[in-house]
């Protein structure tokens, strides 16, 4: 894992409040999980690109492998649009 990576995973689990975003529980510093929303494959990169991919907003801290499963928005367009204009917009106040 890189430096950029270690760093990002420091700062989801202190947005995170150390707290599961799905189920609520207490996650432990090694026992937990980023979860993309809309699933980290090719064709997402492809569609989406990496910015929405990695965006920190695409990411659920979750406890397990089942709570990451439920994060997976990548089957409900309406969802997934959505959260991209969240993101859009997120970024667009920086400018």
């Amino acid at each position: 894992m890189t430096e950029a990576q270690q760093e990002q995973r420091r700062y989801a689990l202190a947005i995170s409040g150390g707290i599961c975003e799905v189920c609520g529980k207490q996650l432990s510093q090694n026992g937990w999980q980023g979860a993309h929303r809309i699933a980290n494959t090719k064709p997402n990169r492809m569609k989406w690109g990496a910015w929405i991919i990695d965006h920190p907003m695409n990411i659920a801290i979750v406890c397990s492998l089942g709570c990451n499963q439920l994060c997976n928005i990548g089957n409900n367009p309406g969802k997934c649009l959505r959260l991209v204009k969240k993101i859009v917009e997120k970024e667009l106040k920086r400018f």
